[in-house]
């Protein structure tokens, strides 16, 4: 609990602090001299309980007890006064505070009564608790039901009965549009989603385009949220009603894009929304299904999808020669540009994007069987057959093909070298990887099954270079990209390099790098700023 003890005499409150600090050392403990202080720390630090002297200068009890109640400030208060003003704390009592004690005082009462205050609190929150379960349960009731019959709707699955009690509210027989919006929260942000204040926040917003009417497609499933805006209004399309909606749209991106990306699909004008909707729905739903390539910024209007036929000019063969060769981003940039060209400025059915992406995928697959390890084949076949069909945007599918492209290239790359060459380079992978630990040589060997000494003439041999020179290189190379980021500490950094002594490692790196760490960062942060970056 937060506890507030308020007298005016500096020994009195000194000596009731104490003494609750060693009763109860969970508890943050506050003080104030006076009645004035005390409301003000109450305001701002809102207190659960105010153990008080009845006289205080500038705010006798009586007063302050009214001062509360009239700012619905809901902490507990224990009058603490003198055996001659005990009817004046009977009178306190009557007008609200939760108990008294009297002077000097009982420790042992102290104790009780901040007891019996923090079982009050508790069946009080749980009060509360229940209390909103129970209204969130029957607006979750009521709603469940609306949006099954709205849902039915828009399906064409309602019976007669239905039919009659929806037909009878009277925006159904208006004009408008139908708005389908999807919802994808970012992973690791599903407990920042409120489904409610979703839906409000979305008729709240199309509000400004007609009357708004929200409701949801369905409970949050795999971290989607699908809801339907029937958009009661008599604008027909319009170029200044197109940019209104855009508008609306980008608004309700900004409000949630912390913690998901949303999309929406705009049906075609409904002359009878009860009569049309349901087509208008599925137009909306088809056209958002097009958001999966970025370029429409999430908005798409069903009119403005041009069926596209382009075919994906990608030889397989060249493809093939070009991860033979080095660097791996000649391949990725000729995949790129097949896929650019195929996605028709976002006009290409996005299933058959990702088909062609799974067959290109099977066919490197069949043309490198021969050349490396059976895993790398089974990676791609698992990336076509679960990763492909699942993508969410154009981005996501490219980054997904860019890291296969890059892992064939680099398999074929070490099915070249010759056996001590794959080990040398699994070693300096292994001491990148490894930079904060401590690397020995003696270390590294027994990692690889060798003996140390034929080990480091070994690397001497393939790369020019010794296994501390090596090191060295990894962990500068991680400094500085540590560094550039600008987040962590000198000593920090250090750490995370394998060094213990900072010195040490600010020695080796100006040594390295022609400067000391602290100016290497202060160099690195107006290049970060000029190429865009945070």
């Amino acid at each position: 609990m937060k506890i507030l003890v308020v007298d005016d005499e500096p020994r009195h409150r000194r000596g009731m602090a104490s003494m609750i600090h060693v009763l109860r050392p969970e508890d943050q403990v506050l003080v104030a001299k006076d009645g004035a202080s005390a409301l003000e720390l109450i305001r701002s630090e809102k207190c659960d309980v105010v153990l008080t002297d009845i006289r205080m200068p500038n705010l006798d009890g009586l007063e302050f007890l009214k001062q509360l109640k009239d700012e619905s400030l809901r902490t507990k208060v224990v009058m603490v006064s003198a055996y001659n003003l005990f009817e004046y704390a009977q009178t306190a009592i009557r007008h609200g505070a939760y108990d008294y004690l009297l002077k000097p005082v009982d420790v042992e009462k102290v104790e009780d009564v901040l007891r019996r205050i923090e079982e009050h609190l508790a069946e009080e929150s749980r009060q509360h608790s229940e209390s909103e379960e129970l209204r969130h349960r029957l607006s979750l009731t009521s709603s469940a039901y609306r949006n099954r019959l709205l849902l039915s709707w828009l399906n064409g699955s309602l019976t007669d009965e239905e039919r009659k009690e929806l037909e009878m509210l009277d925006w159904m027989h208006g004009n408008g549009r139908v708005v389908f919006s999807e919802f994808r929260i970012v992973q690791g942000n599903k407990g920042r989603f409120d489904p409610i204040a979703f839906l409000q926040s979305m008729e709240q917003k199309w509000a400004d385009g007609g009357e708004a009417h929200t409701f949801s497609l369905n409970a949050l499933v795999e971290d989607v949220f699908q809801a339907v805006t029937i958009l009661q209004t008599s604008r027909q399309s319009s170029d200044n009603w197109r940019s209104e909606i855009r508008t609306i749209a980008a608004s309700l991106e900004d409000e949630w894009a912390e913690v998901g990306r949303l999309t929406h699909g705009i049906g075609p004008y409904c002359r009878s929304i009860w009569t049309e909707a349901p087509q208008s729905y599925r137009a909306a739903q088809s056209a958002n299904f097009y958001n999966f390539h970025e370029c429409w910024n999430g908005i798409v209007f069903h009119d403005e999808i041009e069926p596209s036929s382009n075919p994906i000019i990608l030889n397989g063969e060249s493809l093939f020669e070009l991860l033979q060769g080095s660097p791996a981003d000649a391949a990725i940039e000729m995949c790129r540009t097949a896929f650019a060209q195929l996605a028709a400025n976002g006009h290409a059915n996005p299933t058959l994007i990702k088909e062609c992406a799974a067959l290109t995928l099977m066919k490197i697959k069949s043309r490198i069987r021969n050349f490396v390890d059976r895993q790398i084949g089974n990676v791609l076949t698992d990336t076509a057959l679960m990763a492909v069909p699942t993508c969410n945007s154009y981005q996501e599918l490219m980054s997904i093909l860019e890291d296969r492209l890059r892992d064939v290239y680099q398999a074929l790359r070490l099915a070249q070298l010759d056996k001590s060459e794959i080990i040398v380079a699994e070693c300096l992978r292994w001491i990148q990887e490894n930079t904060k630990e401590d690397l020995t040589l003696e270390r590294a060997a027994e990692h690889f099954f060798f003996n140390p000494s034929y080990f480091s003439t070994l690397i001497k041999n393939r790369t020019g270079r010794t296994f501390s020179d090596h090191v060295t290189d990894a962990r500068m190379r991680r400094a500085k990209e540590l560094l550039a980021e600008n987040r962590l500490k000198i000593y920090e950094i250090a750490v995370q390099c394998g060094y213990q002594d900072t010195k040490y490692f600010c020695r080796v790196f100006k040594k390295q790098n022609g400067m000391s760490p602290e100016a290497y960062k202060h160099t690195s942060f107006p290049q970060r700023k000029r190429g865009g970056g945070r």
